[in-house]
């Protein structure tokens, strides 16, 4: 996890106002500003498949799509606001809500900021920010880019490429096709994702609970439980520090899993007759059991830990499970 992304998204919003210069008016398609506490209701005419810029500091946003070429604005400003920018710039639609930096309650989540509803094309290419947000977007079939620091984020029935980052909050993801990558600091993340490109998945502090049938699966946390349920694998990477970790997954020949922990317990359930080598050790304490074959751990002579070797129904995967002190099950089904 990349917290120096963190660090360049806060000083994009603490940047002073006088650095941000708007286009000239005969650049635009059409612009429009409003105020604090105001209501507002606004439409842009777009093509079918805009790219969507939203930036705001506080409240929430839901995102919904419609079948005009038409990005709408709705709802009420917060009290803050101090400039409501909506225009078109290109084939570009820009949405930032500008709120006055002076005032101590700018970076507070609290309930004076915007609730806003917008309407895009399904077809189009979003890209949200915000510091203190909830976000809601449903039903769009392109790229969805989402950056909030802190604020709870719902993504539902999303395709073609998904990013989200959140440093506190959780992250919902339902129905959400191909790549996807969503990261959190502190925050939970619940995923259902379909389609064979590569997903990832990251934590500092938060449970990890993700049903996919993509092959190429990586899941990371620090202290977290992680909760998998994968079809067809070839390729799962599993790194945690203190999180309990239970996966359930079908591996392909050729497959290959490969999990590190320091001291949480892991737990692999394999498809049954999986074909696979497995190499399993714990270094410092901890134990494994083995539910697959009749092989037993070995323990040195002297000093700690312990590992199992074995191939099963002939190998034509690999089983690369280490952990320093936890405990290590595997078994089929």
């Amino acid at each position: 996890m990349n917290i120096n992304t963190k660090s360049t998204f806060l000083h994009t919003f603490m940047a002073p106002l006088g650095a941000k210069v708007l286009l000239t008016t005969a650049l635009l398609s059409i612009a429009t500003v409003a105020f604090a506490g105001e209501k507002v209701d606004k439409t842009i005419d777009t093509s079918s498949s805009p790219k969507v810029d939203i930036e705001h500091i506080n409240g929430k946003a839901d995102i919904r799509v419609w079948d005009k070429s038409q990005v709408r604005v709705t709802g009420e400003l917060g009290d803050q606001t101090e400039e409501f920018i909506f225009e078109r710039r290109g084939d570009v639609v820009v949405i930032h809500v500008e709120v006055e930096r002076h005032s101590k309650s700018w970076f507070n989540k609290g309930k004076d900021g915007d609730d806003l509803v917008i309407y895009i094309p399904s077809a189009s290419d979003l890209h949200y920010t915000a510091v203190n947000a909830d976000l809601i977007a449903e039903g769009i079939a392109k790229a969805v880019d989402v950056e909030v620091v802190n604020g709870d984020v719902t993504l539902k029935n999303i395709g073609e490429r998904v990013e989200v980052e959140s440093v506190n909050g959780d992250i919902v993801l339902e129905n959400v096709r191909g790549r996807l990558e969503a990261e959190t600091v502190n925050g939970e993340i619940e995923a259902s994702h379909s389609g064979n490109t590569p997903v990832s998945f990251a934590s500092v502090n938060g449970k990890l609970d993700i049903t996919s049938d993509s092959p190429d699966v990586s899941v990371e946390t620090v202290n977290g439980r992680i909760d998998v349920s994968l079809q067809a694998v070839d390729v799962l990477q599993i790194n945690t520090v203190n999180g309990r970790t239970y996966a359930s997954l079908v591996l392909n020949k050729n497959g290959s899993v490969k999990a590190n922990s320091v001291g949480g317990a892991m737990e692999f359930v394999f498809q049954d007759g999986v074909s696979a080598q497995f190499n399993i050790e714990t270094h410092a304490g901890g134990n494994i059991v083995n539910n697959i074959s009749d092989e037993k751990s070995q323990k040195p002579k002297y000093g700690p830990g312990s590992w199992l070797r074995f191939i099963h129904n002939g190998g034509a995967a690999n089983v690369d499970i280490s952990t320093v002190h936890g405990r290590i099950e595997i078994d089929q089904k």
